[in-house]
């Protein structure tokens, strides 16, 4: 079962759960009427009720190979055509079921509500809205002629199917209201979090000024002075070799400022997108670099913006502190954006070392919201992962893992 249920795990993990949940609360309310039905329960219903369950089990099942591909939209349109399935078809069997199928179309709605953009909840909205409508009005229209005579078969069919679909409801409001005090508690540290990576930017960018293009704007204007006072004792070979010194002087400042510049915000990567971004800072690298990219698009700027910084910045810091030999970046844009970013170098031990920079590519990626994690230790190199689920899904677990 977990070979066939293994293209969920793209899913976001909260989204992952809960088509799970659904599937064995089907499955289980399937297992129990099944049971009903071999020991002597057998009205033409509840082998309708049947067919209509296998079916429903069947097109969750359906979701998983085609989640891997196309993420939660797959998964939540599977469900809301399971979940029509089962009410319109139990409450054509059993019109005693319709307070739960009315209850069922609305869980597609409760479910895609985390996951999906604005479009899709209105789409969904829609669903629940003539669903429930359309399966009460046939429920009623149904039941002087489908209901039993015998009103334990009723009772026995609404037992076996009513809690379970209760549970899924029940489940489905206690996770939103969790996520929605972790969303609340995540809000309050990512406020906290952003100022302290701001200042922290604005410390490293002062420093990277004083000691480099502050520098060097000393020393030129102590070589403008020594070319003076040599043109005022009349070496004019001396100023002339000090006017050229100065030419040199001013092309390495004016590089290492269009270097400060690539950092607050590369051009390229606003003009022509991440990987045009990413080809151009692999060829300045001081270390090796192999780019692995497929199926990337453009995306929006946020988004573009925190895989960029965040790769650029383990980059920085493969060649800066870890010995490394060489880097893999990879990038994949399907079924969602994500990226690796890998060195061969030294690793380190996390709990030693400053985590500021860890700070600021998470608060970058949260931002975005996305997902980071960090897998390294001494003597094994360090990786990198980064991935950013499609525009309305909001991740339950963004932080550093």
């Amino acid at each position: 079962m977990s070979s066939v249920l293994g293209g969920w795990d793209s899913l976001d993990p909260a989204l992952r759960r809960l088509m799970r949940i659904n599937l064995a609360v089907l499955g289980v309310a399937t297992v129990l009427l099944a049971a009903a039905y071999v020991l002597g329960f057998r009205p033409r219903a509840a082998e309708v009720d049947l067919a209509v369950m296998a079916l429903s089990i069947a097109l969750l099942l359906a979701t998983a190979p085609l989640s891997r591909r196309h993420g939660a939209p797959a998964a939540v349109v599977g469900l809301t055509l399971a979940a029509l399935v089962f009410a319109v078809g139990g409450t054509w069997a059993t019109p005693v079921l319709s307070p739960l199928t009315a209850l069922l179309t609305m869980v597609p709605l409760l479910i895609g509500s985390s996951f999906l953009g604005r479009r899709w909840i209105l789409a969904l909205s829609v669903v629940a809205v003539v669903g429930s409508a359309g399966v009460a009005a046939l429920g009623e229209w149904r039941r002087p002629e489908a209901v039993s005579e015998h009103w334990w078969a009723n009772a026995l069919v609404v037992a076996s199917s009513l809690p379970a679909g209760v549970v899924v409801v029940v489940l489905l409001v206690r996770g939103a209201y969790a996520r929605l005090q972790e969303q609340s508690g995540e809000l309050v540290e990512s406020r906290r979090r952003v100022v302290e990576v701001a200042d922290a930017a604005r410390r490293s960018l002062e420093r990277d000024l004083h000691d480099g293009v502050q520098q060097r704007l000393l020393a030129t204007s102590v070589t403008i002075e020594r070319a003076r006072k040599a043109l005022a004792a009349g070496s004019v070979d001396g100023a002339a070799t000090l006017l050229e010194q100065l030419a040199g002087d001013t092309r390495a400042t004016a590089e290492e400022l269009r270097e400060l510049a690539r950092g607050i915000y590369p051009p390229l990567l606003s003009e022509r997108g991440l990987v045009a971004a990413l080809q151009s800072a692999a060829r300045r690298s001081a270390v090796p670099v192999t780019l692995d990219v497929a199926d990337v698009e453009r995306h929006s700027r946020d988004v573009e913006a925190a895989a960029y910084f965040c790769i650029l910045e383990a980059l920085t810091n493969a060649a800066k502190h870890s010995g490394a030999t060489e880097v893999a970046i990879t990038v994949r844009g399907r079924p969602h954006l994500s990226f690796a970013v890998s060195d061969d170098g030294r690793g380190f031990d996390r709990p030693s070392v400053d985590v500021g920079g860890l700070l600021g590519m998470e608060a970058r990626v949260e931002a975005a919201g996305g997902r980071l994690a960090l897998d390294t230790a001494p003597g094994r190199g360090t990786v990198l992962r980064g991935e950013f689920p499609p525009p309305g899904r909001r991740p339950t677990d963004r932080r550093v893992e």
